[in-house]
């Protein structure tokens, strides 16, 4: 049984999702729902949940803060974006932020079944386009003010991996790790993570 918690400010799509939820079989289940990502964090304590379902758009309330939160108050549930905005750049600065997947509602019900079923398996659902559109579209690709290895790690952290995946991969230490993105950031002349992807990504719908 993979039990879910959904975030989503209005009433009726709540209840269209639990509709598309229970229509999609395979043990998956509406645990509960919140109208805020506060509620949740008052609620879910009580609850046994397996998978965070968020919708982008909560009224009055910014995307990036409501993941953040979510991920620092339980970094042991993955959190899913459920939404209508398909934009390049919210799909990257979710990811990057820590979301396992980001799904769009006009997705097919098997697209949604699967996905879900992979995420409360402990995996991340990059689809290949947009891993592709991550390389397609990457302007610091050929700026040969980034080194080899800068690059490479830039590649590696927008396209959806962890600091500890990365470490684990390329055999450099998360601190080392860190220590370059924020030398990548001051070449970029970013405040924050959130503006190098700005810089780093042309925003670009799909």
């Amino acid at each position: 049984m993979i039990k879910l918690f959904i975030i989503e400010d209005h009433y009726l799509i709540v209840a269209g999702l639990k509709n598309i939820f229970r229509s999609l079989g395979n043990g998956i289940h509406v645990a509960g729902h919140a109208q805020n990502v506060q509620e949740t964090v008052q609620q879910i304590r009580e609850i046994d949940v397996d998978v965070i379902v968020l919708d982008l758009w909560i009224k009055d309330d910014d995307p990036v803060d409501n993941i953040r939160c979510l991920i620092r108050e339980y970094p042991e549930i993955p959190v899913v974006i459920l939404t209508v905005e398909n934009s390049f750049f919210w799909q990257i600065t979710m990811f990057q932020e820590g979301a396992k997947a980001y799904l769009l509602k006009s997705d097919s019900n098997s697209t949604i079944r699967n996905t879900l079923i992979q995420v409360a398996r402990g995996m991340k659902v990059i689809p290949d386009e947009i891993q592709q559109k991550l390389l397609e579209n990457c302007s610091c690709r050929n700026n040969s003010r980034l080194t080899a290895e800068e690059h490479e790690i830039v590649t590696e952290y927008t396209s959806g991996l962890a600091l500890k995946e990365i470490a684990q991969k390329t055999g450099k230490s998360i601190s080392s790790l860190e220590k370059k993105l924020q030398k990548i950031r001051l070449k970029a002349n970013a405040r924050n993570i959130p503006e190098l992807i700005k810089v780093l990504f042309k925003r670009k719908e799909l």
